[in-house]
């Protein structure tokens, strides 16, 4: 769908015509996704909805939901567009039966499943639903094909373990994109797919080698760096988040010579530094910016800024004009 940065690409079926409406949702799932078939229960006045949002140049983030309906990608559609890509799903809202490679995984909200669109596969929605999708090309997520093919149409639970982190980071990471957008800053995403190839490889009996402390640090920094905007983000609030204590949270942070807060801080100042550069935001006061990262007392945020750069947020934005 060619959407790019923030922006997020709508599309609600209500606004077409009833008789028209799930044609219209039809060919927006197969703009968002792969080309696909699709049987609706009732096709008079369907109701469908779909977000999605690229998080960079191949990872693209959606959300799906509507009436029931059953969507599968067969033989001649997959001859019409084959990417090779993975679609992860999280169950939202609803029930879904995802159907692939002779297995059947059954998703109740907060499980995931994988599932590729090189092979046929179907998903049948019995009921009213929602379900975020995570589009991921094959050379991007890490795992060769073969390992994939024991892990399509198989539940992962989000409840416990990596599935939980990964659930948990997919569900702000929709609930971002219906407020205007993620924030797609490829340290985010890198966490992001790093985070899901290693519930994978879980699943598949490595998690010794790949879900440690790298793993959760990683899904740490990614969640810390999508919630950069909250003044009243914590230490607590992080380690609830991630399933650890504080204690264990810290000691993942002195690993890297640095602590949450600390972390936290010095991503929002990366960010304000940015937005104190792009000439889009020249008419935007010092303040303001630091305000949307967090800083909300102005004389702190000039404090800190300084500390950090040498120079106060005025001056690193006239030098930064000079330059360019």
């Amino acid at each position: 769908m060619g959407v790019a940065g923030r922006e997020v690409q709508v599309f609600d079926a209500s606004a077409v015509e009833p008789a028209d409406r799930f044609d219209a949702w039809r060919e927006a799932v197969d703009a968002a996704f792969v080309p696909l078939r699709a049987s609706a229960h009732s096709v008079s006045g369907y109701q469908g909805a779909l977000l999605a949002q690229d998080l960079g140049e191949t990872v693209t983030a959606t959300q799906v939901g509507g009436s029931p309906v059953t969507v599968w990608r067969d033989r001649a559609t997959i001859a019409l567009s084959d990417p090779g890509i993975y679609k992860l799903g999280l169950q939202l809202h609803g029930y879904c039966v995802l159907s692939q490679d002779g297995r059947e995984a059954a998703l109740t909200p907060g499980d995931l499943a994988i599932y590729d669109t090189t092979r046929p596969y179907v998903l049948d929605f019995a009921e009213s639903y929602q379900m975020f999708v995570l589009l991921i090309p094959h050379d991007r997520l890490g795992l060769t094909v073969r390992q994939v093919s024991h892990l399509t149409a198989e539940r992962i639970s989000g409840r416990k373990g990596l599935g939980a982190l990964t659930s948990g980071l997919l569900t702000q990471l929709g609930a971002q994109m219906r407020e205007g957008g993620a924030d797609a800053a490829p340290r985010a995403v890198d966490a992001i797919v790093e985070l899901v190839h290693a519930t994978l490889s879980e699943r598949l009996g490595a998690s010794d080698t790949l879900a440690g402390a790298s793993t959760i640090m990683s899904a740490t920094t990614a969640w810390i760096d999508q919630h950069l905007r909250d003044p009243d983000l914590t230490v607590e609030e992080v380690a609830l988040a991630q399933h650890v204590s504080v204690r264990y949270l810290q000691k993942l942070f002195a690993d890297h010579e640095t602590t949450p807060s600390a972390w936290i801080r010095h991503r929002r100042l990366q960010r304000c530094q940015t937005d104190l550069l792009d000439p889009a935001l020249s008419t935007h006061p010092a303040a303001a910016i630091g305000a949307r990262w967090g800083f909300t007392d102005a004389s702190a945020f000039t404090r800190t800024f300084k500390a950090n750069t040498g120079a106060t947020p005025g001056q690193y934005r006239v030098a930064g004009a000079s330059r360019s």
